[in-house]
């Protein structure tokens, strides 16, 4: 394989990788299913002073207002016996910023996989069609994990609040995410604890993907190296 092959094969590896921990990111962030069982875990509703039914609408039109923007965030429930409008004005501008923070992530998630299958087209033919190069990134991919998972880790154990306040600062261009947890019920639902768990989740699930990943190189080498590539090699000796 040329130089240019071989750089191209590793970016693709790098790029699979980084497509793989998005994609597990947006199968967690983007389930309401995942929301409602982890508030139930973490016993949201009663530190509210909410049923857990009421909650779980809340969490439902959460979801998918980010998702997709049509959820209902003006939604009205029982807090402490008394009808409550959930989200204040603060709490939907900020989450009306998370909205634009997904959109812009999935254009950068279509690009990635767009130059992924345009890389491997240029990596099947340019390598003639071999096969053996052409999943050659999978096994770069798992190594590209090993790297990241051993980063993201570091910042999981050492200092997870730095890094939260750090990835706030970076992406979001107002303080509207420093929410007061004696008076704003976004971050009574979703406390640290709640990023902590999702985060340790994902990271899992990304780590499981890649795992497969290589298994999935492992025996694809197999299938489509020859058979008699081993006497070959004997005989050449």
């Amino acid at each position: 394989m040329n130089k240019i092959l071989k750089g191209l094969s590793l970016f693709l590896g790098i790029a699979l990788s980084i497509n793989v921990f998005l994609i597990a990111f947006e199968f967690l962030a983007f389930n309401a299913a995942y929301y409602r069982s982890e508030f139930d875990t973490l016993g949201v509703a009663e530190s509210i002073g909410i049923s857990s039914d009421y909650l779980h609408h809340v969490s439902d039109s959460l979801v998918h207002y980010i998702d997709d923007g049509s959820g209902n965030l003006m939604q009205t429930v029982m807090i402490d016996g008394k009808p409550t409008v959930f989200f204040n004005a603060k709490e939907r501008q900020h989450l009306e910023d998370i909205r634009l923070l997904v959109i812009a992530f999935r254009r950068f998630l279509f690009v990635i996989q767009v130059a992924i299958l345009v890389g491997l087209l240029f990596l099947y033919y340019g390598s003639g069609k071999n096969l053996i190069e052409l999943i050659a990134p999978l096994k770069i991919a798992f190594w590209t994990a090993i790297a990241l998972l051993l980063f993201l880790l570091s910042l999981y154990f050492i200092d997870f609040d730095w890094a939260f306040r750090r990835f706030h600062e970076i992406f979001f261009n107002n303080d509207l995410w420093l929410l007061n947890p004696a008076t704003d019920r976004l971050i009574q639902m979703m406390p640290l604890d709640f990023f902590i768990r999702f985060t340790k989740h994902w990271l899992l699930i990304a780590g499981t993907v890649h795992l497969l990943m290589l298994g999935a190189y492992q025996l694809l080498k197999r299938l489509f190296t020859p058979h008699d590539l081993g006497l070959a090699k004997a005989l050449d000796k």
